[in-house]
């Protein structure tokens, strides 16, 4: 269910019915732009004023190395007028240098369209190709959630012992990966662990995460948990644990 909010009251000026929506990103088949690895893609996204014609940036994720499929980690929160027309432009690329000018990194496409089209959809996915891939079908995929009024906080600690040994000439270098599932029964990433270097029996540190990140404040949401090893070039799954019930039911 929506809630309105309104905005700070001017006088002669009606409020706007507004709600927050979380938008998480994914994108599938980049382009390989490096030579001897694979891109390292981020993803930025433009909002474009109602009463303006130029684009001016809104965020940026995270760059995550060495992959043609991301999924981001970090989320852009934005805020949903009901009765305003809100334009969109996400655009890919991939991080050659330290340089925060875009510019200086390789363009690997782009996608347009409006809020409104994608909370139409809201908790299944939304897919359109990335523009600007010539002879190269690439895609971008968000979903979008409201924002729920959670505010409890989850504090956590993971092991693991006997992992499969996925490097040739040393151990494993694992890290876990969680996944909320979405209501068309996908699953978007929400938390990466740090790597631990060479060890087939892994202690992660202790880290606190908002519940609202990881189920939205529903508690019989499941959560799925992949572990990965990492590599210069690309991380391998190593398990998945898809638990039989509520991810956060089983570690109250």
């Amino acid at each position: 269910m929506a809630t309105y909010m309104s905005q700070p009251f001017q006088p002669g000026v009606a409020s706007v019915p507004t709600t927050k929506v979380e938008l998480s990103i994914s994108c599938r088949n980049l382009q390989d732009k490096d030579i001897f690895s694979k891109s390292d893609p981020m993803c930025v996204l433009f909002v474009k004023e109602s009463d303006g014609e130029k684009y001016h940036e809104f965020g940026r994720t995270e760059m995550i190395k060495n992959t043609l499929n991301p999924d981001f980690v970090k989320k852009f929160v934005i805020d949903y007028r009901f009765e305003e027309i809100q334009k969109l432009k996400f655009e890919i690329y991939d991080i050659d240098t330290t340089s925060p000018r875009l510019q200086t990194h390789d363009f690997l496409g782009k996608m347009e369209c409006t809020l409104g089209e994608i909370v139409s959809c809201q908790g299944t996915q939304f897919r359109r190709n990335l523009q600007g891939t010539r002879y190269h079908p690439s895609y971008i995929i968000v979903v979008s959630e409201e924002v729920g009024s959670c505010k409890e906080l989850a504090i956590m600690q993971f092991l693991a012992i006997h992992l499969d040994k996925k490097d040739f000439f040393g151990k494993s270098d694992p890290f876990l990966c969680f996944y909320r599932c979405n209501e068309d029964n996908s699953y978007s990433v929400v938390h990466k662990t740090e790597v631990i270097k060479c060890t087939l029996n892994p202690t992660w540190k202790p880290f606190t995460i908002p519940v609202r990140r990881l189920c939205n404040g529903d508690y019989d949401r499941s959560i799925k948990v992949e572990c990965y090893d990492w590599d210069s070039d690309g991380s391998h799954l190593i398990m998945s644990l898809e638990p039989p019930a509520p991810f956060l039911r089983l570690v109250h």
